[in-house]
């Protein structure tokens, strides 16, 4: 039998790549049976799983299967069948304690180079108590009025006033009367400049996502829209402070390195030929969640 097994930060890094297809010998594999073949697969993997030390009861990760959490202490009960997908993704909830916010003084730079170093950080939305959350993969800068691409491009509106506010905000908008989108505000006040988050991949809150969605895994938080339904995202969070809220912000992450990042124009802008084709488009490469065509 074949199943996915999808590998967050920082594990993903031992085995080569975020996802994975793994075809089963064993026709009663449990989860336990899969992590003792990858630590023999990739001996780092293990060490980094479990550390140095005595084996803990648990290690730092959570498990999934589909959407649902598997506890360590059942991971040699919980059956695998065809079809099924794995996660094993670093705990925010309910265990590792929050990471740190991203400071104003990341947002308030050059807008290509904030959009870039967004790549790989943590964009968390907390709602009703609990938190869902996604490793960001694909972003847009819109920089100033001379952008014609750019909301900014036509002057100071209501729609775009927080555009023109200080940095580190939520700038949310409806499009096509039909979805929301989020960006970040980035650069110095009074200067109309933000990052739209295009993609996330998903690390918590999976369950959630999946009742506000609907569809397949690939599908959560593909694409701005998808991204805002996912993690319930709208007009209401139009103004939000990402360094100083509860409800919505972002935590430093892992970095993704320059060979893991690709630049193209941006997708289904107007404007003038600079506008079409500056590559203020960033992505992970190989990223399952980055727009199609990626």
């Amino acid at each position: 039998m074949r199943i996915t097994l999808k590998v967050g930060e920082p594990l993903w890094r031992q085995v080569g790549q975020r996802t994975l297809r793994l075809d089963l010998i064993e026709e009663n594999a449990t989860v336990a049976g899969v992590l003792r073949d990858l630590e023999a697969r990739y001996p780092a993997f293990g060490t980094l799983l479990w550390g140095t030390g005595p084996r803990p009861d648990s290690p730092p990760y959570n498990l999934f299967v589909n959407n649902h959490l598997v506890r360590w202490e059942a991971a040699a009960t919980t059956p695998l069948h065809d079809g099924d997908t794995l996660y094993i993704f670093l705990p925010i909830v309910g265990g590792m304690g929050d990471g740190e916010r991203l400071p104003r003084s990341f947002y308030a730079r050059p807008t290509v180079d904030v959009a870039r170093a967004l790549l790989g950080q943590r964009l968390v939305r907390v709602l009703d108590g609990e938190r869902m959350a996604g490793r960001i993969v694909e972003v847009e800068a819109y920089v100033g009025r001379d952008d014609l691409a750019s909301h900014a491009a036509r002057g100071r509106t209501a729609r775009n006033a927080v555009m023109y506010g200080p940095p580190g905000y939520a700038y949310v908008y409806f499009i096509y009367g039909m979805h929301y989108c989020l960006n970040v505000v980035t650069e110095a006040e009074g200067f109309p400049a933000e990052v739209l988050i295009r993609a996330v991949e998903p690390l918590e809150g999976l369950a959630q996502m999946q009742a506000r969605r609907g569809r397949p895994d690939a599908e959560l938080t593909r694409g701005p829209g998808r991204l805002c339904q996912a993690l319930a995202i709208t007009r209401a969070l139009n103004g939000a402070d990402l360094c100083e809220g509860e409800t919505l912000f972002i935590e430093a992450d892992a970095p993704i390195p320059d060979a893991e990042v690709a630049a193209t124009p941006r997708i289904g802008v107007h404007g003038d030929e600079r506008a079409l084709t500056v590559p203020w488009r960033f992505l992970v490469r190989g990223n399952g969640y980055v727009s199609r065509g990626g």
